[in-house]
């Protein structure tokens, strides 16, 4: 029997990873074209917020808000939300399409609108359902087109559930965004076309908004987005539009975390964190022990403990899951392909 995932009853923050069936890099520039209008279609969908994600080669991250009241909503907004994913193709489900849904609805409540209802709201404000939206319709895209069959994802998703602070939910972000420099495909987030950061500042207003919300204070979402890349490359990085700044010797880093040193998060962020996909939950230790996070790891058959992180020793975050403390929690990519699956 499989792990139990951890899930919230609240509003709460997931980092999802979901990665390509036997590591093969099936993820290229179409295909991560695809991807990320169906990830778009998918959140709309499932009325969830998407903070950020990024699409490698073979593998994906992304971060989540989702609110389980989200499936709590009238018909108008099932009919709009029905839309954003299957478009206006006709018998797009249960043969249907947008406007026979909506005339299905017009009849009252009727016992196939009832069906209808629950049937779609069951899809919405949760996780698991919402990777299975995602998965299931980028997987239909891509045997339709490349005349093949079955599986393209390995095995379940990831999911680390995180508690929901402005400084935290940046951090993963600032993780997820810099998933390419890390991988040394390109020196600088923007520069890489299929991650948030790089869409919010081609435009994208609600990633805009997300990712602004996790550097809180005074002044607009441009400015909040200026933080939030000192955030991810440092001042002397983020000063310098070439990345010169951004080239990190990060066995240095490590010798630094193995000498029990500080880092900066800029810094760490150089660096593979395993509790970052790993973990079970990642927030302060009132938040596992006592707050929402200790009530999502209280569902658990087993529940995990919970290890203090030492090379943030300084922030007060713990992790709970599996060997995740200190220097174990770190390590630097294997990497003989610049996109193999390290991260």
């Amino acid at each position: 029997m499989g792990k139990i995932r951890i899930k919230s009853e609240k509003v709460a923050v997931y980092h999802i990873t979901a990665r390509i069936i036997h590591q093969r890099f099936l993820l290229a520039d179409v295909q991560r074209e695809v991807w990320v209008r169906a990830l778009h279609r998918a959140a709309a969908f499932s009325g969830i917020e998407l903070i950020t994600y990024c699409a490698m080669g073979n593998h994906a991250h992304i971060l989540v808000r989702i609110d389980p009241v989200a499936r709590e909503c009238g018909d108008d907004e099932l009919v709009r939300r029905f839309t954003a994913l299957y478009g206006t193709s006709r018998a797009a489900w249960c043969g249907l399409d947008a406007r026979g849904l909506a005339h299905a609805f017009s009849q009252g409540d009727t016992t196939e609108a009832t069906l209808l209802r629950t049937r779609l709201r069951a899809r919405m404000g949760d996780v698991s359902e919402f990777m299975r939206t995602l998965r299931q319709r980028y997987t239909k895209w891509f045997n339709h087109t490349y005349d093949t069959a079955g599986t393209l994802w390995a095995e379940r998703f990831g999911s680390v559930l995180v508690e929901d602070t402005p400084w935290l939910v940046g951090l993963v972000a600032a993780y997820i965004d810099l998933n390419p420099v890390r991988a040394g495909l390109v020196r600088l987030p923007e520069d890489y076309r299929w991650c948030g950061y790089a869409e919010a500042i081609a435009g994208n207003k609600d990633l805009r908004r997300s990712l602004a919300c996790c550097c809180p204070g005074e002044g607009d979402t441009m400015q909040a987005l200026a933080r939030y890349r000192l955030r991810m490359l440092g001042r002397g990085a983020a000063a310098k539009r070439d990345g010169t700044g951004a080239r990190i010797n990060r066995e240095a880093l490590l010798e630094a975390v193995r000498a029990d040193g500080e880092l900066e998060p800029h810094e760490l962020l150089q660096l593979k964190l395993r509790f970052m996909t790993q973990g079970a939950a990642l927030g302060s230790p009132e938040w596992l022990d006592e707050g929402d996070g200790a009530a999502a790891l209280g569902r658990m058959r087993k529940p995990p403990g919970t290890a203090p992180l030492n090379v943030l020793d300084g922030t007060g975050i713990a992790v709970a899951g599996r060997r995740h403390a200190g220097a174990s929690a770190i390590s630097l990519p294997r990497g003989a392909s610049p996109e193999e699956p390290h991260e």
